[in-house]
This record gives C-alpha cells, structure tokens and sequence, in this order.
C-alpha cells in the first residue's frame, strides 16, 4: 500500500495584537499532501495581507498543476502586484515555506527564515536554511568574536536577508529527502523558536495545539506569533 500523509495546523499570535501568519494544506490531485506557511512582515496590514496572498497564490499554483519552483513565482508576483497603489502596504512581504509529500519522498522550497523540521530516529533536524542574519551572527560566536549570549540578543539576528515582496528571489533554498518510517515533519514560523530544538524534539509527538502552548509556557516577552503545521503518516 502506498504511504499516505496527513496534516494538522493551529496557530497563535502570541503577544502581537494581530496575527501575521497564514498557512495552508491541500491534498493535490496525485494524491500528494501540500503544505504552506508563510510570516508576514509589514505591520498589522501589511504582513496578514502578504502571507495570505503568497500561500492563496502558491496553492493555487500546484494546484493548476505548477511545481514547487512555480508556486513560489507566484507566491512572490502576487505580493508585489498586491502592494501596487496602497500606499498602506508598501513594503509589506512574507517568509515561505512550502512542502509536497508523496510516498517516501518530501520537496520543500523555502525563502526566509520560518523552519521546517524534520523528527526522525528519535533526532531533530531543520531541513531548510535561514536566511536571516542569524547564522551569520552565530559564525561570530564560532570565530570567538561574539558570546553566545550577546548572539542571542544581537538586535540584527532576526533581520530577514531574503523574504518575498515581488522582487527578484537570489536566496531560494529546495531540496529533496527520502524518509524513514517513522519520520514526521514540522513547518512552523519562527516564533516556534522559543523553544530549544531539543524542546521541539520533546513535544512533537503531540497535538500542534499542546505544541502551542508550550511555547506559550515559555512566557517570552513579546512572543511573536506562532504557527505549527505537522505532516505525519496515515497509520
């Protein structure tokens, strides 16, 4: 029998007054489960406007029978062509990170810094890059120039250096892996990282609504907004 997934989503907005986060799962029409999240940037219009016109539009995309590459084009133009005479919107944009399962084998494409995490063999592991300056300030702590903890609160370290906004793309990180039987896959915005990954490790085996709140139990000042998609297999 071939391997079926399924996927669940829930999000919060943690201490924002508004959600900026979208997301979308979708069963396409091979039988493959498509799932998108994206964290908007631009303010309480701007980034709810822009995460939901990049997932509508990614969605849309594969759906009409587009790859993952195709999905992201029009995620991107999407955004552009949204901010277009709405002065209210300039400069708005969103991260996005989108993943296609099908049997044994998942794609993802990702532009951004939300995480995509794999869970297998009783490990963790982020399969996209960041395109934020983190790990640039993290090489810093490495070179000794930089303590762990001023990294940590480096006030650029959550400067995006790519994000979708309707101009050319130079940072698209995509990829490919085979999966074992017992693997399941987190996409998440970044507020998620208020845990550690050995944290995330912990709670992944449970409902995206206890994954919440154990972010939330965090009780980080000015928790960003949180949202969790988890992809398993149908047992």
């Amino acid at each position: 029998m071939a391997t079926r997934w399924r996927g669940e989503g829930g999000q919060h907005q943690g201490a924002r007054p508004y959600q900026e986060d979208s997301w979308r799962l979708a069963t396409l029409g091979d039988g493959s489960l498509l799932a998108v999240v994206a964290d908007g940037m631009g303010g309480h219009a701007g980034g709810a406007v822009a995460s939901r016109l990049a997932v509508d539009a990614f969605v849309h995309a594969v759906e009409q029978g587009g790859g993952l590459g195709d999905g992201l084009a029009d995620a991107n133009e999407a955004v552009g062509k949204g901010a277009v005479g709405k002065p209210e919107l300039s400069g708005m944009g969103a991260t996005l990170v989108a993943a296609q399962l099908r049997g044994d084998e998942v794609r993802w494409i990702s532009v951004g810094d939300s995480p995509f995490y794999l869970i297998e063999a009783g490990r963790i592991a982020r399969l996209n890059a960041d395109h934020s300056m983190a790990p640039q300030i993290d090489a810093l702590v490495a070179r000794g120039m930089l303590t762990a903890d001023e990294a940590e609160h480096h006030p650029g370290r959550h400067t995006l250096r790519e994000a979708v906004m309707g101009e050319p793309l130079t940072l698209i990180d995509k990829g490919t892996r085979r999966l074992g039987p017992d693997a399941r896959l987190l996409m998440c915005s970044d507020g998620v990282q208020s845990l550690k990954n050995e944290e995330i490790l912990a709670q992944a085996a449970l409902p995206v609504d206890r994954i919440i709140d154990a972010v939330l139990a965090t009780a980080k000042a000015h928790q960003d907004n949180i949202t969790v998609v988890k992809l398993e297999r149908v047992r």
